[in-house]
């Protein structure tokens, strides 16, 4: 613990920054090199959770699939300092945790850890980002690990109707395909394109970092200035790549030796910057978010048609989507497919009451409040917004956007963008059944 204190302290002389700002959200710090630094303060728990993501989507893969995952898995797989397993160690005996995941559109280490045991977070987190070794042997060892997972997502239902989903909406774009790649490319990616990615991509001005939990402000912001004052900015190039407006419905079926039907519904979106963006999200919640929603009531409590059925609207830089999700069986799996659309139509037709509306928006909060009561979610949170461009202040102002969105703004919206769905399912399907992208 003395090393710790003592290591803040010496921390806390110099550093320079660029741009400073503090707003109810929290403080946001751009350092001479480019890398920013969001903070959210709270005194009430013993945790801290740092979380660093790097901006970029898989369009930066190319053609070798699951690059940019794999290059963010040997992150955590050895430094010049520390094994693979000393990394784990040492996080875990502070009573921490450390992952690395990357996302359609961004990478990400998060550490979670006692607030006393920061600097030994920080330390480690600075040592995992600039020192990676890419030894040969630890590639082999994280080849073997993905095409293992890969494998084994063959036979989950879910893992195979996500994919079936997005190579239907995405067809032709970057982000039709799977983050972690395929076996075939990740057979193929050599050590030097993992150092050659890492070298392109891993640069401060291409990485946001947030800190949330019990901390001191001030030592923070040195010792973050501190470790990676020497890291050195870049050019970068990649280019938000969005997708050509559907014009027509497009359908793709995958047969499963399994029980049950996996139906994935999705409709073409704009960016999470855009202004139509809220009244979507509260759309999304009307047809599709939790037991209440119109899609679980109508389809699985009224008409037994779906075992489960909701909406998702996930926020994204480029191109999104709507997708409504649902399992149902066999003999009403036309009907339910017909139940999706019977209630976007009424959607798109009718407008929802002030008294649906007012429930839904407490619902959306609420989910919204619940969603922040993790350290390492507030972290996130406040990291997300800021390299989607809605800046890390959304994530206060997002509420008061749900709040003001109207019963005619919801229909209006639903009309511009709940057209031409792409549609993917996977289950016991016959033969003449089987159905490709049209």
């Amino acid at each position: 613990m003395k090393k710790i204190l003592i290591l803040l302290v010496l921390l806390a002389g110099c550093t320079t920054i660029q741009y400073e700002e503090h707003t109810e959200a929290g403080s946001k710090y751009v350092f001479g090199n480019g890398l920013t630094l969001l903070l959210k303060q709270n005194p009430d728990t013993g945790m801290t959770a740092i979380d660093l993501l790097v901006k970029k989507s898989i369009a930066t893969d190319g053609e070798k699939h699951g690059l940019g995952s794999f290059t963010n898995r040997m992150i955590l797989a050895g430094t010049t300092k520390r094994t693979r397993d000393q990394i784990t160690k040492e996080i875990e005996e502070a009573g921490g945790t450390i992952e690395a995941k990357t996302f359609v559109e961004y990478s990400e280490i998060i550490i979670e850890i006692p607030s006393d045991s920061i600097s030994t977070a920080l330390e480690i987190l600075q040592d995992v980002i600039l020192n990676p070794t890419f030894d040969t042997e630890e590639i082999e060892r994280e080849r073997k690990l993905i095409l293992g997972e890969i494998e084994a997502k063959k036979d989950q239902p879910n893992s195979v109707i996500e994919e079936v989903f997005m190579t239907t909406f995405y067809q032709g774009h970057p982000y039709q395909h799977p983050p972690a790649g395929y076996k075939e490319t990740i057979e193929k990616i050599t050590h030097e394109d993992l150092v050659k990615y890492y070298k392109q991509w891993y640069a401060p001005n291409n990485i946001v970092i947030a800190v949330a939990g019990n901390i001191r402000e001030k030592s923070t912001v040195n010792a973050i200035h501190s470790l990676f004052r020497n890291m050195q900015s870049t050019r970068i190039r990649e280019q938000t790549t969005f997708l050509p407006q559907r014009s027509k419905k497009t359908v793709q079926t995958k047969q499963m030796n399994i029980e049950s039907f996996y139906i994935n519904q999705g409709y073409q979106l704009i960016p999470a910057t855009h202004e139509d963006f809220p009244a979507l999200k509260l759309s999304s919640n009307i047809l599709g978010a939790g037991s209440g929603s119109r899609l679980f009531y109508e389809l699985r409590d009224k008409r037994a048609l779906a075992y489960t059925a909701y909406a998702i609207t996930p926020s994204v830089r480029s191109t999104g989507f709507m997708k409504i999700t649902m399992m149902s069986r066999g003999d009403v799996k036309d009907q339910a497919l017909g139940g999706i659309t019977e209630q976007v139509e009424l959607l798109r037709n009718e407008k929802v009451s002030e008294e649906e509306l007012a429930m839904v928006k407490q619902k959306l909060k609420g989910f919204y409040f619940l969603d922040h009561q993790k350290t390492k979610d507030q972290a996130n949170y406040l990291a997300l917004y800021e390299i989607q461009g809605l800046g890390y202040e959304h994530d206060i102002n997002y509420p008061k956007l749900i709040d003001e969105v109207t019963s005619a703004e919801v229909q209006y919206v639903a009309n511009k963008y709940f057209v031409n769905p792409a549609i993917a399912i996977a289950g016991p399907f016959e033969e003449r059944e089987l159905v490709s992208v049209s």
